[in-house]
């Protein structure tokens, strides 16, 4: 196992962790402050996504080139 994927292994066990129970009821479980306009729920899992996708581009471009 590379660095590579042992660091997205990892990442994706953080993400797994903040979007369900453990994660979400303790830190994301409210309605208040707004964060853009978005209730701070919302906003969580928002946040989490758009953080996902960059994760999932930068672990595509540093990949081998095969072809």
């Amino acid at each position: 196992m590379t660095l590579r994927n042992a660091l997205f292994g990892l990442y994706a066990l953080a993400c797994l962790g903040a979007m369900t129970w453990p994660g979400y009821a303790a830190f994301g479980n409210r309605i208040e402050p707004y964060v853009l306009g978005l209730p701070f729920s919302f906003f969580w899992v928002v946040a989490w996504v758009v953080a996902t996708f960059v994760v999932l581009v930068i672990y595509h471009n540093t990949g081998e080139k095969d072809g």
